[in-house]
């Protein structure tokens, strides 16, 4: 009778830690007789623990001066039938140990499979839900934030998001089955600079000189919102500690290779996200392709969850008020577009790696009115090159080109451009990894489907054009920590459809993995 492995190491585990200790058995050998000093059960023990092919006391035999219960003795011998290689003389000792104690020794099989039952049922419920996520502490100085436009009617809540404040992301899986799961995302943004969303009374003149209106509290455009309020969910439903995203990630086909996302969930479109990077509903599936020598496709119907609130602001003469007063607005939604892309991305060689893709607008009115972002734009091209020049050194370049009718006050509205340096890296399991990297953008106003990037442009901002460097910094301090500072010391913003603006960013933070 042979104990498996497994089986004795959850039977090791739970009766032999303790070397045999009177304490450690007794919950289970309470109904087992102790075996009388003078059996011939110690003398053979003894012989054993000379022989070595189980451990005695300090002098290498079993002389304690104590009894031992026939559990105990089940589970020497347990253990003992485990050794390999002893000699014929060790092996019939422990033959006759066997037969002795036949009877605990079933005794402790029925234990082992039923610890072993209730452990494959406690890891199925385990592997059923998991949660992950990561904290940040974030601070840094953005110039972006004070810039106030007459003309941006978002100017007050610039960036706020962003900048000064605690975050934490956490992501959760719920196994349906084999090739099923559901997935969420939680994602929390606790200000703690509530400068960022006080406003300024603006007043507002017109070629003469003359005022045109003066702001007031009651504007509501103008009405201070303090990081308290911004954390109320009606003021960031995506940020407020709720549920933000949620969807079913899918292995479909015959051989289970179709890798298929369904819901609302961040997604990217590129190796740099330019054409799209965020939050998105809708449906993708990623292939391998066969014999495609590891390239991959994706097909992916969808639309950007951001749309965006629009309001007609409107005033009547009153000479009592510098000449105008503010009576009210009218608020309606521009919504983006919906959208297909096929995309196709893979190794070029050892050291190259590309990705191409299109994306075709297939929706882009609300109310059979051509009131949607991009309504003359009939789709995108991406393309991206990743070129590891030597060990450790690695320079991607992107592009993105609109087919569209729209242009820019500022450089070509209809293209993005992106290229990013990158010299080393971190790894969360290895303290005191590091990297550089560096990257210069040129985003046009309509090139892109909206992407939450590296200093928050486009859709927090609704920024129509920016060109600039910034660089950085990672590390990891300890284990699953990583710090990054990022700065961008000089930045060329078109903020509105006039004049762009300089802006500089630096920014830290400490993002802590779990």
């Amino acid at each position: 009778m042979r104990l498996n492995k497994k089986a004795l190491a959850i039977l090791t585990g739970l009766t032999l830690s303790t070397g045999f200790s009177a304490t450690a058995m007794a919950a289970t050998a309470d109904s087992f007789s102790d075996v009388p000093k003078n059996h011939w059960s110690y003398e053979a023990l003894d012989y054993l623990a000379k022989e070595g092919v189980i451990d005695g006391m300090g002098d290498s035999t079993f002389q304690g001066g104590r009894s031992m219960t026939r559990y105990e003795m089940a589970s020497v011998v347990a253990k003992a039938m485990q050794k390999k290689d002893i000699s014929f003389g060790d092996k019939a000792v422990l033959d006759k140990l066997s037969a002795e104690y036949a009877g605990e020794l079933d005794t402790l099989n029925k234990k082992v499979d039923a610890n072993t039952k209730a452990i494959k049922d406690l890891n199925a419920k385990t592997d059923k839900f998991k949660v992950w996520g990561m904290a940040r502490v974030q601070a840094g100085d953005d110039n972006g934030l004070k810039h106030e436009s007459i003309y941006s009617k978002w100017a007050t809540e610039k960036n706020g998001d962003y900048n000064n404040r605690f975050y934490m992301d956490l992501e959760g899986q719920m196994k349906i089955n084999d090739h099923a799961v559901a997935r969420f995302t939680i994602e929390k943004n606790a200000r703690y600079s509530d400068k960022e969303y006080v406003a300024r009374n603006v007043t507002v003149r017109d070629s003469t000189g003359s005022v045109k209106y003066h702001t007031t509290w009651g504007d509501f455009i103008r009405t201070p919102v303090s990081g308290e309020l911004r954390d109320m969910p009606d003021m960031d439903t995506n940020h407020n500690g709720s549920i933000s995203n949620i969807w079913v990630e899918l292995q479909l086909g015959p051989k289970h290779d179709w890798y298929t996302n369904i819901g609302r969930k961040w997604n990217g479109i590129g190796m740099q996200n330019l054409l799209l990077g965020g939050q998105v509903d809708g449906i993708q599936t990623y292939h391998p392709i066969e014999h495609g020598h590891g390239w991959w496709m994706s097909a992916q119907y969808w639309k950007s969850a951001a749309d965006a609130t629009e309001y007609e602001l409107e005033y009547k003469e009153n000479a009592t008020k510098d000449g105008y007063e503010f009576v009210g607005a009218k608020v309606y939604a521009r919504r983006n577009p919906v959208n297909a892309t096929l995309d196709f991305w893979g190794p070029l060689g050892k050291y190259v790696d590309a990705n191409i893709g299109y994306t075709r607008i297939v929706g882009h009115k609300f109310n059979n009115n051509n009131d949607g972002y991009w309504y003359d734009t009939s789709g995108f091209m991406n393309a991206d090159l990743a070129v590891k020049l030597f060990k450790d050194f690695k320079v991607t370049g992107s592009y993105v080109k609109a087919f569209t009718n729209q242009t820019g006050n500022y450089g070509h509205g209809d293209r993005d451009l992106a290229v990013r340096f990158d010299y080393r890296g971190t790894d969360l399991n290895k303290v005191g990894t590091w990297g550089l990297y560096a990257k210069w953008m040129n985003l046009g106003a309509f090139a892109d489907l909206g992407h939450d990037d590296e200093w928050s442009t486009r859709e927090p901002t609704f920024t129509n054009g920016i060109r600039g460097w910034y660089f950085g910094f990672k590390c990891v301090p300890a284990h699953n920590v990583e710090w990054e500072t990022l700065w961008a010391p000089h930045l060329s913003e078109q903020i509105t459809w006039n004049n762009p603006v300089k802006r500089h960013i630096l920014r830290s933070m400490l993002d802590f993995h779990f």
